[in-house]
């Protein structure tokens, strides 16, 4: 992805989908490995690059397997009123609405047709923390190939649920569609195919833990009749080694500052990634739009951390049902800005988003600084 696309890529993906900055009309494909302002991952979805229509602001990565072991890079962004060949495409038989495994939020996929007359794939993404979008790629997807490989939710950290959506097409000669792991073992997808659809559409879900290599697309009677090889994404942020002390924080998390070549805090949990707080160069707490924030929230399983200002001591975390949980805040050791952190933990949902609850930041004395509201997002 080009220099003059990145104050759009991957922007604030764990922060409120409002602060999201506006998007170009198109995006090219080109292979990124290392796109700056990398916000945590939790909305990632490999997919086409062009984005077709907004229905609210939203921030969310969009990827894609390019076939030859890279990931293009593209964020979404508010509402605009650009011209653009793809830009609402009349859909050609019902959506396929089905649970999103890394999200645990509805995904929809279908077929429509774009305004030059090409048969297009979309989806529409909704993520845990109340993002959305709809896209679709530019490509035509009736083009006699068997079956084409259309995406993933593959990304860095990996989904908190531990799971891995692919998707993709297929014609009516094909009966099973299986997933080929790293490790040699394979997963039987499921094919689907919605009223009115010119063809199936194919899913496997596979756990995030071993990459797919392969899709194999086999006949009634069990006879391959394609097979796609596949690269699996490479993260730069999973081997980076961290820029001076990491920090041991309750819950069991260490975070440590890496350079990727941005500056982020990533957070793990057994030596292994769960979160990321990208530093914006306009300030720690600063969204892509130069707008001040409160916090920078991210959970994972029962734990809730994040980075927050320098005035505040501590930050607590408010259910629906009035559970309260609180955190002490910590200063950075590394002076990478004005911002300290903080992590705690809560017993009663896996999924806090959910339900909706409140964030409070106090100072040292007690007294309230800041209240965010989150709404529930299911």
């Amino acid at each position: 992805m080009t220099d003059r696309l990145e104050p759009r890529l991957r922007s604030a993906l764990g922060t409120a989908a409002t602060r999201a900055p506006q998007a170009p009309a198109r995006f090219s494909a080109e292979v990124v490995l290392r796109s700056r302002r990398r916000r945590t991952r939790r909305h990632a979805l490999v997919a086409g690059v062009c984005v077709v229509a907004v229905a609210v602001p939203v921030a969310v990565t969009v990827t894609r397997d390019t076939g030859g072991g890279g990931i293009a890079a593209v964020v979404t962004a508010t509402p605009t009123a650009f011209e653009d060949p793809l830009r609402n495409p009349d859909p050609v038989g019902k959506r396929l609405t089905i649970d999103n495994p890394s999200e645990g939020r509805p995904l929809s996929l279908w077929y429509a047709r774009a305004r030059n007359g090409a048969t297009v794939f979309c989806r529409k993404y909704t993520s845990r923390t109340g993002g959305g979008t709809e896209f679709c790629g530019e490509g035509p997807v009736i083009d006699g190939a068997e079956a084409t490989d259309q995406g993933s939710t593959e990304s860095f950290p990996p989904p908190v649920t531990g799971k891995v959506l692919h998707y993709g097409t297929a014609q009516a000669g094909i009966a099973r569609v299986v997933a080929v792991r790293e490790g040699g073992g394979r997963v039987t997808g499921t094919l689907r195919t919605p009223q009115g659809a010119p063809q199936a559409i194919w899913t496997v879900t596979v756990s995030a833990d071993e990459p797919v290599t392969a899709f194999e697309f086999l006949d009634g009677l069990g006879r391959t009749v394609k097979r796609i090889e596949r690269q699996p994404p490479v993260f730069p942020e999973t081997d980076a080694k961290p820029v001076g002390p990491t920090v041991e924080m309750p819950g069991g998390l260490v975070v440590g500052l890496y350079e990727t070549p941005d500056r982020s805090l990533i957070w793990k949990l057994g030596g292994r990634a769960v979160a990321m707080n990208t530093l914006s160069p306009g300030g720690p707490l600063t969204d892509m739009g130069g707008r001040p924030m409160k916090a920078e929230l991210r959970e994972h399983e029962d734990r809730w951390f994040g980075i927050t200002g320098a005035g505040t001591a501590r930050v607590a975390l408010v259910l629906r049902d009035g559970t309260t949980v609180t955190a002490d805040t910590r200063p950075e050791p590394w002076q990478a800005g004005d911002f300290r952190m903080f992590a705690g933990t809560q017993r009663r949902t896996d999924d806090i988003y959910a339900e909706g609850f409140e964030l409070v930041g106090y100072d040292r004395d007690g007294a309230e600084l800041w209240r965010e509201d989150h709404g529930p997002t299911r």
